[in-house]
């Protein structure tokens, strides 16, 4: 009787301590960008960054599943060398720092002075094998609401 006491205190006791673990982690469901198979997985993030992604079992495309890429390459999501902020071309060629809004008008300038020359087929968009789905979808939206074409593609068919 004391032996199964003691079995049951230590078995809850670990499980205690794991789920005080568990609860510093937060998981995300969302769609695999690399292909476009559809596979669901689950980001596992831990102060607002990627530590492990799992397929997701119940996920109807890959019924948890995933290829290499989708469940290991995700590093270059924190790497030192990620740009984390606008860098803009200057008249001398060369790239330099700039905020968000100075980009961003220097952006639309370019598309709108294209679409006036050339037409609204002179613009389209290349999305990322390297970002959400959600951010694909709104890339596509993007191209194909805002200019008005269909011209969208991807670069996950290489």
């Amino acid at each position: 009787m004391t032996k199964d006491i003691l079995m049951n205190k230590t078995a809850s006791s670990s499980a205690f301590s794991e789920q005080r673990r568990i609860q510093h982690f937060k998981t995300t469901r969302t769609i695999c960008g690399y292909c476009g198979v559809g596979c669901a997985l689950d980001l596992v993030t831990r102060d607002n960054r990627i530590i492990a992604v799992h397929p997701a079992f119940d996920g109807p495309a890959n019924e948890g599943a995933l290829c290499v890429k989708g469940q290991f390459a995700y590093d270059y999501v924190h790497h030192a060398d990620r740009l984390t902020y606008p860098l803009v071309r200057g008249a001398d060629g060369q790239l330099r720092r700039a905020t968000w809004d100075a980009a961003l008008e220097r952006a639309a300038q370019g598309f709108l002075d294209v679409m006036q020359k050339h037409g609204r087929h002179a613009a389209y968009g290349v999305a990322s094998g390297r970002t959400p789905s959600e951010a694909n979808y709104m890339m596509q939206k993007f191209i194909r609401v805002g200019f008005g074409t269909n011209y969208i593609d991807n670069c996950s068919r290489a």
